[in-house]
C-alpha cells in the first residue's frame, strides 16, 4: 500500500507540473519527450558516479588498513549522501556536457 501512494503521490505532482508548465511558464509538450530521456540518461549517470565514488572510498579504505594497520570500517561509504551527492555531479556533468557540445 505504501509504494501504491507514492506511486500516486509522483503521479499528481508530476501532472501538477506539466500543466503549470505548460500553462504558466510555456514550455512545449512536443520537448516533454526529450526532457524525459534526459532525465534517464542522468540516472545512469548518476549510478555510474554512485559505482566509481564507493569504489575509490572502499580502495581508500582498503589503503588505509594497509598503510596504518588500525580496522576502518567499510561501511563509512555507506551513507545516503553519497547517492545524493553521486546525483548531484551526474546532473552537473550532464549540464556540462550539454553546453559544451
Amino acid at each position: 500500500m505504501g509504494s501504491l501512494t507514492l506511486i500516486v503521490i509522483v503521479c499528481l505532482t508530476s501532472v501538477g507540473a506539466y500543466l503549470a508548465g505548460t500553462r504558466f511558464v510555456g514550455l512545449r509538450r512536443t520537448h516533454l519527450k526529450e526532457a524525459a530521456v534526459e532525465a534517464v540518461e542522468s540516472l545512469g549517470l548518476a549510478a555510474a558516479f554512485l559505482l566509481a565514488n564507493l569504489a575509490v572510498g572502499i580502495a581508500l579504505i582498503v589503503g588505509l588498513r594497509t598503510l596504518t594497520g588500525r580496522f576502518i570500517s567499510v561501511y563509512v561509504v555507506n551513507d545516503a549522501a553519497l547517492a545524493v551527492l553521486s546525483l548531484l555531479q551526474a546532473l552537473v556533468f550532464q549540464r556540462w556536457r550539454r553546453g559544451s557540445g
